[in-house]
């Protein structure tokens, strides 16, 4: 039994890319940008960071079908068409974005629902320590209280002594 290729959706979308860029008026945009899946977005599908050229959409609509994903690309690609078009001086979501939106077939909106069975995975969190250390200065007998132990170094209060570890609680 052979292994079936990994599902590159946005190498599937390309054409779509390109077809956008040539009815906006920006031929070659998708080539002179950078496309990428990140598997740290949880709370949005995609973001375009428009000075770097990128975009970047969550990985885990690899698993979406493709007319969703390619809605979610086409809003970050019209956010680039839009910069080079018509300068940094615009709105994200303003009425430059919107056009180009409805110029290749999609309504302007800046949410959309995220079918059922395609929410991100749940990211963990370190557990934070809630372990305090004492620092004392040998000097002016200051308490510095850190959440962390910290190497021996000079006092701020009084400027001569040098704070010293003397308890973990």
């Amino acid at each position: 039994m052979s292994a079936q290729p990994k599902r590159d959706l946005l190498a599937e979308l390309s054409l779509s890319s390109a077809r956008w860029t040539r009815i906006w008026g920006v031929p070659e945009l998708e080539r002179r940008s950078s496309i990428e899946w990140s598997r740290r977005m949880t709370r949005s599908l995609g973001v375009c960071y428009p000075r770097r050229g990128t975009v970047r959409v969550a990985a885990y609509l690899q698993k979406a079908e493709r007319p969703f994903v390619e809605e979610v690309l086409c809003h970050e690609m019209a956010h680039l068409a839009a910069r080079e078009l018509y300068g940094d001086r615009i709105r994200p979501h303003g009425r430059e974005w919107k056009r180009l939106m409805q110029a290749v077939g999609y309504a302007p909106r800046t949410r959309l629902v995220v079918p059922a069975g395609l929410q991100p995975m749940p990211r963990r969190r370190k557990r934070r320590s809630f372990v305090l250390y004492f620092h004392r200065c040998q000097v002016c007998q200051l308490i510095r209280v850190t959440r962390g132990p910290i190497a021996p170094s000079g006092c701020r209060a009084c400027g001569h002594g040098v704070l010293t570890l003397i308890r973990r609680l």
